[in-house]
């Protein structure tokens, strides 16, 4: 018997475990960013690309609520993109030019983080009309710690690419992010205080869409590097998603910030049938 007979028979390391994947005739592009350089509280963000793909080798392909198999769509993942460690702007800068690629071939960028300042290249490529991030904080610092470029500007600086942007599932902000949401029409919508109709109205044109998984309440998603109480439920998230689907039209999308625990596979897995089923809604 070969010696491949012997091993597991699990399906590869790529979204969502995939024996066989195209690139011409997928709609998607999954692009996995093991960067976490400018992280300023928790580490280990650099792996939560490898966790997400390993859990969603144990993904049912057929989605009961949708009664749909999202997969059908087509989707290719990419290798890991290789990140400057010590250039987080040069980062953001290659994660550009990858989506861009992407964009230009008429698929959907997908991007799998690695920290949240990943997303600025992302939204740099697809040039939306309006951002959707769901955050637990407001992430609109001019700069933290002497950098502009930290996962914690990132709001601020999609800001200033010219896309109107939503903050959803707040329960952090301090006085200068308040202050410049006031004064630059930078949406922020607090956890359990906004409703999905609320939310959805404030965004206009083509969406962009970002989710840090510390939007989710830590009881469900304690894998983050930055956890903030009183969050958002699995349900919450799903339907204000779900709703953007059918009303707006979403021209790329992420998923950031888990940082794996040792032996808690729970939130991986959750991360993997989240950003499968964006797949399905978008």
């Amino acid at each position: 018997m070969k010696l491949h007979k012997l091993l597991h028979s699990l399906p590869p390391y790529n979204f969502p475990g995939q024996e066989e994947q195209d690139y011409d005739s997928a709609g998607y592009v999954v692009v996995p960013v093991p960067f976490d350089s400018t992280a300023c509280y928790g580490g280990n963000a650099r792996n939560g690309p490898l966790a997400v793909m390993q859990a969603s080798r144990q993904l049912s392909f057929y989605d009961w609520e949708s009664k749909s198999a999202p997969i059908e769509k087509g989707i290719f993942c990419t290798r890991e993109l290789e990140p400057v460690r010590g250039d987080a702007r040069l980062t953001v800068e290659r994660v550009r030019q990858a989506c861009e690629e992407i964009v230009d071939d008429n698929k959907k960028p997908v991007l799998l983080g690695g920290e949240h300042l990943i997303s600025l290249g992302g939204v740099q490529a697809c040039k939306p009309d309006s951002v959707l991030v769901l955050d637990a904080h407001a992430d609109a610092w001019n700069e933290l710690e002497g950098s502009k470029w930290s996962h914690a500007c990132v709001s601020r600086r999609m800001h200033e690419e010219g896309a109107c942007v939503s903050v959803a599932g707040v329960r952090s902000i301090s006085e200068e992010e308040l202050d410049y949401s006031k004064k630059k029409g930078f949406n922020v919508f607090y956890a359990n205080k906004s409703t999905v109709g609320d939310v959805v109205k404030s965004l206009k044109g083509r969406v962009y869409i970002s989710v840090d998984v510390d939007v989710l309440d830590p009881s469900v998603m304690p894998s983050t590097g930055t956890p903030e109480p009183g969050g958002l439920s699995w349900e919450q998230v799903c339907s204000l998603l779900e709703a953007i689907g059918q009303k707006r039209k979403v021209v790329g999308f992420d998923l950031v910030e888990l940082a794996p625990i040792p032996f808690l596979e729970a939130p991986n897995y959750l991360a993997a049938k989240l950003l499968y089923k964006m797949v399905g809604w978008f």
